[in-house]
């Protein structure tokens, strides 16, 4: 972590806190605002943008980008990092999905471990705004980000491909793992059947129900 309390850390030393820490990556945790779009939605996750390449938001590359950055050596461990997150969130969370993007942020650029900028949703839209503001909801986005996480540590550890969002979708809840098993995915949502047993025939003595309707709201 790189502050204990609500105080103002400025970027370059986020980026040498993690510089500093052994054997880690960077998450940049964010919620995101616009005077453009009241509506806007989604989550949307950013790494480093290549050399030479121009940012997801530039219409073209200018000479000033390309000689302000000089390359990344941990640039695909980065994006592999981002991916394992974006894929993660899909399958958990279930809101509007925006990407995974491109930027030379000071704390993407500064940084020389695989480090990515996690945006977790909009303030300034008022369905979003009151989910960001539920503890529950929270809870339920950083398991997301933590499952993604040690998606990317188990690739790069073990060396198995990444988890993607048909993984997560196919996957059940699962007891917890054994002393020195490796950890599986402990938040994805259960799999319901379609089938059931057929009704009875109705007879004289007992006709066929009524059809009732469920007063119960649709699920989000």
């Amino acid at each position: 972590m790189t502050r204990e309390s609500d105080v103002f850390v400025p970027l370059e030393l986020r980026a040498h806190i993690a510089n500093n820490t052994r054997d880690s990556i960077f998450v940049s945790l964010h919620f995101n605002a616009t005077d453009h779009d009241p509506a806007a939605t989604g989550f949307e996750i950013y790494s480093l943008t290549p050399r030479g390449a121009p940012s997801t938001y530039e219409d073209n590359l200018t000479l000033a980008a390309v000689n302000i950055q000089n390359g990344n050596p941990v640039d695909n461990a980065s994006i592999e990092l981002s991916s394992c997150i974006y894929h993660s969130l899909l399958g958990h969370i279930g809101e509007f999905d925006r990407g995974i993007k491109r930027a030379r942020f000071a704390v993407l650029r500064l940084t020389k471990v695989p480090a990515v900028l996690v945006e977790g949703g909009f303030l300034t839209e008022r369905g979003e705004s009151r989910l960001i503001a539920n503890p529950e909801w929270r809870k339920k986005l950083a398991n997301a980000i933590c499952v993604g996480i040690d998606n990317f540590r188990t690739l790069a550890g073990a060396k198995k491909r990444p988890l993607v969002l048909a993984d997560y979708r196919r996957e059940v809840p699962v007891p917890p793992p054994a002393a020195n098993q490796p950890l599986q995915n402990p938040f994805a949502p259960a799999t319901l059947s379609l089938q059931s047993t057929p009704p009875p025939e109705p007879t004289a003595e007992s006709p066929a129900p009524s059809p009732s309707v469920s007063s119960a709201p649709p699920e989000r």
